[in-house]
């Protein structure tokens, strides 16, 4: 990483992805978006984990048995070696900590209940985001990205926090989050908060509509200047598995014989000291089921989500974006909900 990088960090109400097909265009827009962590919410998974992708990890805070709500955040290739641990809080609440040159990172994802739920409902909740922030280490520049209600500006006050979300002009269409489904109500319900203290490493807070998820919410994105630390690009050694199945045939298994009693009963002097014959007969056992028996083959991915279906994803959000224009008929609405329909949503 470069000196003085500058992190976009986003946070996004997905609704949509219990499918599949849905994380693969999640993933594939926040890569062409540069989004380097993004705080999601309503995922609709189940239990707890990190999925690694081929751009990106997504890590995921969900209820064990039911797909509801759900929280979690997707981290880019470019910041996957900066994070140091992931907390799974409840399927409303996860932490994500990433490493960095004088402060770290923590960085809350929160899903709050809406104002129609109950008062003991937001209580826990609430009081149960206190305990998550508490926990957080008081060095770490503390961020809250997600989807509050209006006991934020009470929440952002008791603990001397910044809604950065509002603080930078910019027009109408790019400080909305949330579009009722009749088209015609607007709301900023989606947020950034960050400490007191490191409000001015918030360049910039906005809107992005032309990134589409199928959900009435939109991505929200925010500029943060952060210098991090050096993280070497080293990938794990993972030692292949050899396809010991191969050994059911009695002529692999001679030929594994074979090349063993070669390599133990050699004619060079053998070590006297236990470990080092214990390494030679080790060495031995493995070489010769190299030759003779081989490795298994990776598996193959399914490969259901191809050409035709980002053909149809790429119809759609065109689709979706021409809805954005002013002056959009509701032909123009309609046309997008066919192709929503096409190919299960994708």
């Amino acid at each position: 990483m470069k000196k003085g990088y500058d992190l976009r960090i986003c946070t996004w109400n997905v609704r949509t992805l219990n499918w599949e097909g849905a994380s693969i265009q999640l993933a594939d827009a926040l890569e062409k978006l540069k989004a380097d962590i993004t705080a999601i919410q309503e995922m609709r998974w189940t239990g707890q984990g990190c999925s690694k992708r081929a751009n990106c990890d997504i890590y995921y805070s969900c209820h064990a048995e039911r797909r509801e709500f759900g929280c979690g955040f997707v981290v880019s290739r470019r910041l996957r070696h900066h994070v140091s641990n992931f907390t799974p809080v409840s399927e409303r609440l996860a932490t994500i900590r990433v490493k960095a040159r004088f402060f770290n990172l923590s960085i809350i994802c929160a899903h709050a209940p809406t104002e129609e739920k109950d008062d003991a409902a937001k209580d826990a909740f609430y009081a149960r985001l206190e305990d998550t922030y508490d926990r957080c280490p008081n060095h770490d520049v503390k961020i809250i990205l997600g989807d509050f209600n209006a006991r934020l500006i009470d929440f952002a006050a008791a603990r001397n926090m910044v809604v950065s979300s509002t603080r930078f002009r910019h027009l109408d269409i790019h400080k909305a989050t949330w579009l009722s489904p009749d088209q015609k109500t607007r709301n900023q319900i989606d947020h950034v908060v960050i400490d007191g203290r490191h409000a001015s490493s918030v360049m910039d807070v906005r809107t992005f509509r032309g990134v589409n998820i199928d959900s009435d919410h939109y991505l929200v994105a925010a500029k943060i200047r952060m210098r991090l630390c050096r993280a070497k690009n080293v990938r794990p050694i993972t030692q292949r598995k050899l396809d010991v199945t191969r050994l059911r045939s009695q002529r692999t298994a001679t030929a594994y014989s074979t090349h063993l009693s070669e390599l133990l009963y050699q004619p060079t002097p053998l070590p006297v000291d236990a470990g080092g014959l214990w390494a030679h007969i080790s060495h031995s056992m493995r070489a010769a089921a190299k030759t003779a028996i081989g490795f298994k083959r990776p598996p193959t991915r399914n490969q259901w989500y191809d050409e035709e279906c980002r053909v149809a994803a790429a119809a759609k959000n065109a689709a979706y974006r021409r809805t954005l224009q002013s002056g959009a008929t509701r032909a123009t609405c309609e046309r997008y909900r066919e192709k929503r329909k096409e190919r299960g949503g994708f």
